[in-house]
């Protein structure tokens, strides 16, 4: 059954924390509407029309909205804040949409001049409140384009959690694309419950570990199939093509955000040019492993020791200051690539042991992987 019709706006309760209000909207509040609508986030991240104009959001405040109340088939609210001047202003809007059985479907947009000051996180506690509290809701899910991280984080603090990616789910503008989806029940604490881990830019003298962008594919396809990388690297597609550069990309901020792995561009700090890639292929609760690799024409010039240092410092600054908080730092090397063994010993690792048979090599060959580590020198050992 869908929620209870209520009467627009009359009917509509009026929910607040002292700083965010959810309350009914208003026609004054289209011009805002409008902007918010026109703005590049909202329309890469939603269904939103393209054009959208004063007549579009006067509809949307006087049609669309009070039938969602009337109808019982979606509960959605303005969010209101008080700006820097004292005055109230329009900042958003969040909805709950009926999908039965005590289940909703939670949707928002935040009005640009408020992002990343925290009033959507508000925005939906309130909503989540009044969902389970007054509507006796039992689940909420989140659905969002794959790459949304600002939404992402939003239900994160509210306390979701994350079921993974659908594959070509979320209809938008003629196409399927791939969606996240997140869910809360009643009885969760509407809190993070585990640590957002981020991949920050680490800048060196020289050199700058970002993370990847779509300008990078080409060179990263160069990078790809370069001979060496390709000898060492077996894991990589062969042949490696734009598709695989831009699938790779995917990957680094999924990864990141869960803790398991980071990957940067390894870029000149002036001219922003690919040089290579530097992260840590795999984290545990102690433990970074650190890998690399440069293009052909960027050998020889120190790039890969700078990296290597430049990640192995944010290994291990401490969690609360934005770092991994790893005791040990390691690499694991193909016993035959001297140049990335050479680059290792010059960054301070010291041999630890061989895993025998390690790896097998793209000639079908195996291997021994060498086992370098460092130790955080915060321990004293």
């Amino acid at each position: 059954m869908p929620f209870a019709p209520l009467r627009f706006p009359d009917g509509v309760p009026v929910l607040t924390d002292g700083r965010v209000t959810l309350r009914p909207h208003r026609l004054d509040d289209v011009a805002a509407v409008v902007e918010q609508c026109r703005d590049p986030e909202t329309l890469r991240w939603t269904t939103i029309p393209l054009g959208y104009n004063t007549a579009m959001g006067t509809g949307f405040v006087t049609e669309m909205v009070p039938e969602g109340w009337g109808s019982g088939a979606e509960h959605a609210f303005a969010v209101e804040v008080t700006d820097a001047h004292g005055s109230p202003r329009y900042a958003g809007t969040v909805s709950l949409r009926d999908v039965g059985a005590g289940r909703a479907d939670i949707g928002f947009v935040a009005h640009p001049a408020v992002r990343g000051d925290g009033v959507t996180t508000s925005a939906l506690q309130l909503l989540l409140g009044y969902g389970f509290e007054t509507l006796g809701l039992h689940t909420v899910i989140w659905w969002a384009d794959q790459g949304n991280w600002a939404s992402r984080k939003v239900v994160w603090r509210c306390g979701f959690t994350f079921g993974g990616t659908v594959h070509r789910w979320l209809p938008e503008r003629g196409e399927y694309r791939d969606g996240w989806v997140a869910t809360l029940h009643r009885d969760d604490v509407r809190e993070a419950s585990t640590l957002w881990w981020d991949l920050p830019t680490l800048r060196g003298d020289r050199i700058c570990a970002r993370p990847f962008e779509p300008a990078d594919d080409d060179r990263l396809v160069e990078g790809g199939n370069d001979a060496a990388v390709q000898q060492w690297m077996p894991s990589f597609p062969s042949p490696y093509g734009l598709p695989d550069a831009a699938a790779f990309r995917a990957t680094t901020l999924d990864a990141a955000a869960n803790g398991a792995a980071f990957s940067w561009a390894l870029v000149d700090s002036v001219t922003d040019d690919l040089l290579g890639a530097v992260g840590v292929p795999h984290r545990s609760d102690t433990g970074a492993e650190i890998g690399y690799w440069l293009l052909a024409d960027e050998r020889g010039k120190g790039y890969a020791r700078e990296a290597v240092d430049l990640v192995v410092d944010h290994a291990f600054t401490p969690r609360d200051r934005g770092g991994l908080g790893a005791l040990r730092a390691y690499v694991r090397i193909d016993e035959g690539n001297r140049d990335s063994l050479d680059v290792a010993r010059a960054c301070g690792f010291e041999m630890a042991g061989a895993e025998r048979a390690g790896t097998v090599r793209r000639d079908g060959t195996i291997a021994d992987m060498l086992v370098l580590e460092r130790v955080n020198p915060l321990l004293g050992i």
